[in-house]
């Protein structure tokens, strides 16, 4: 007899109830656990980018001032050879002249260009690589003291050899300008003709004889001992215990990789690995080949972000670190500075622990909710579960619908409290919170940092004369004219009342001075909305190293108001 007929009507509507329920409530399980997990996937992304994205900004920050320092030594050291080979030029230059004054209405000029030639020949310097020459612009050697036999002969040095028409090059200098530098490959004395050496040479032109008269600097030398001094100073900082970053700086021999394909330089946690050549299929703790994803981005891009498990310094103990690494082409070194991520492994490791909570927690109010669901409602199974669907949605989306309301309160509430109603600007407690982060930033890293304050000049005749509506216009059209010239990383507020502040990191006076009269004379010259010119007076202020933030800003003041002192529409450095 078939089970389903009227007879067992009621056992069919009992067992479907409780398929449906059964059905439902599981269901709604899954969905509650699928939920919980991506809520997971949401945190877990959310406390990574969080974490991660200002320590990224920040080594990359730490790596390009560092890159910049040593470009800076870089350039001074070419800069103290140019100054070196002029001096020394312009010293055999009055050597020739005065030779030349004292002997020419007693010797005929063949004599007189021996005394010359001879009196300079002997001359050397840095460690006797370094030597006087004379070329006629005619293309004669008259003095080549590394070999005497060139001396009278007319050289053309072949361009593809020298990479430059090198004498050529002398001969356009000296007749258009007088005198020059010249930068070309160029062997050393008692060495390989065939090896070349990067050289700086000035000349300058010796008209009684049509001359060019010449000496140069080899620049390796110099460099080496440059990079030596920057390589032992980086490895000679111990990385603080609680604050483990550190710069470390690979010589890149390959840039396609390879067993040998740098030599580390500077690594104050591995001083076991400096002067040793490295290889790019070393793996750190987790089998990771990080040096081939370095190397890769430094490829594409000249700088790459890795992360990997490394050595944490004072300890045996392997933690996740990430990396930037910047390719300095000059010196063919790649410079880098890594942080640990512990403290984002602990947060990782909370909401693990939350999510088992949680899932666990789940679980165990569906299988109490099954088993009250059955007793209570077995007849009403479908009907019941069914409404709970509904509830549960609505719930949710009322739940939506409150975290939105709420985060536009929230929005609306942050820019209220951070900004200036009129101007739009920063408002001064924003201000001074920047302030704050910004000196314990100069403080940790030694960084410059500068402050402006500044006011519209006889702003109060400006309200008297043509109303508070349009001294508030002026007030805005200032902000929007400073909001076009200041940087991204500068912080623009309104101080009170007609006064404006901006803070300036890394910025020294010499960078900070120039940026305020600039600013201070495109506000002189803008067309404002009112008849009549609106100035501005300026204070400018540097940083000093333990200096108090109310100390900081009443220096500013002060130079502020020296500058309305002297005539207004200045600017004064304090």
């Amino acid at each position: 007899m078939p089970f389903i007929n009227e007879e067992n009507i009621g056992k069919i509507s009992f067992i479907s109830s409780i398929v449906i329920i059964v059905l439902l409530t599981a269901t709604l399980g899954f969905v509650f656990v699928q939920d919980i997990y991506s809520n997971f996937r949401e945190d877990f992304k959310r406390v990574e980018v969080n974490y991660t994205a200002p320590q990224k900004n920040r080594l990359m920050s730490d790596v390009n001032i560092q890159a910049r320092l040593i470009d800076g030594r870089r350039r001074r050291s070419e800069t103290e050879l140019k100054n070196d080979a002029k001096n020394r030029v312009y010293e055999a230059h009055a050597v020739a002249l005065n030779l030349y004054q004292k002997n020419r209405g007693n010797n005929n000029p063949e004599e007189i260009q021996s005394v010359i030639k001879e009196a300079l020949r002997p001359v050397r310097f840095h460690d006797g690589n370094g030597y006087f020459f004379i070329r006629s612009v005619k293309g004669v050697a008259i003095l080549y003291p590394p070999d005497p036999e060139r001396e009278g002969l007319n050289i053309k040095l072949r361009p593809d050899k020298y990479e430059i028409d090198l004498f050529g090059e002398m001969v356009q200098i000296v007749q258009d300008k007088g005198e020059g530098f010249i930068k070309y490959q160029w062997p050393k004395p008692d060495i390989d003709e065939a090896k070349r050496f990067e050289k700086i040479a000035f000349v300058k032109y010796f008209e009684p004889y049509d001359w060019a008269i010449g000496s140069g600097n080899y620049i390796d030398k110099m460099q080496d001992r440059i990079q030596q001094s920057i390589i032992d100073h980086l490895n000679s900082i111990t990385p603080d215990l609680n604050y483990p970053d550190y710069i470390f700086i690979y010589k890149l021999h390959n840039m396609n990789g390879g067993d040998e394909f740098a030599t580390m330089l500077v690594n104050p946690n591995r001083p076991d690995l400096i002067g040793k050549k490295i290889a790019d299929s070393y793996k750190d703790a987790k089998g990771k080949l990080f040096r081939k994803e370095m190397l890769q981005g430094i490829r594409d891009k000249g700088e790459a972000f890795v992360t990997y498990w490394y050595k944490k310094p004072g300890t045996d103990e392997m933690i996740a670190k990430l990396s930037y690494f910047k390719y300095y082409p000059e010196w063919e070194w790649i410079v880098a500075k890594g942080t640990y991520l512990d403290s984002l492994e602990k947060n990782i490791a909370h909401l693990q622990d939350n999510l088992r909570h949680e899932i666990k927690k789940t679980i165990q109010y569906f299988v109490y909710f099954i088993i009250i669901i059955g007793i209570i409602f077995l007849c009403m199974g479908y009907f019941f579960s069914k409404g709970i669907n509904s509830i549960f949605q609505g719930y949710k989306r009322t739940q939506k619908e409150q975290k939105d309301e709420l985060e536009k309160v929230n929005a609306a509430l942050q820019i209220k409290a951070t900004t200036d109603p009129l101007t739009t600007l920063y408002n001064r407690g924003y201000f001074n919170h920047c302030l704050k982060n910004e000196m314990e930033r100069s403080k940790r890293y030694g960084s410059a940092l500068s402050l402006i304050i500044f006011d519209i000049d006889r702003f109060k005749q400006v309200n008297d004369t043509f109303g508070h509506l349009s001294g508030d216009i002026v007030l805005k059209e200032l902000s929007f004219l400073c909001l076009a010239i200041i940087r991204d990383s500068d912080i623009l507020a309104r101080w009170g009342g007609e006064e404006f502040i901006i803070l300036v990191p890394e910025n020294d006076k010499a960078a900070i001075m120039p940026f305020a009269e600039k600013l201070r004379t495109l506000i002189e010259k803008h067309p404002f909305s009112i008849k009549t010119q609106v100035t501005c007076s300026f204070g400018v202020v540097q940083y000093i190293e333990e200096e108090s933030k109310d100390d900081f800003i009443k220096r500013a003041d002060q130079a502020m108001y020296k500058a309305k002192e002297e005539g207004r529409n200045k600017v004064v450095f304090l």
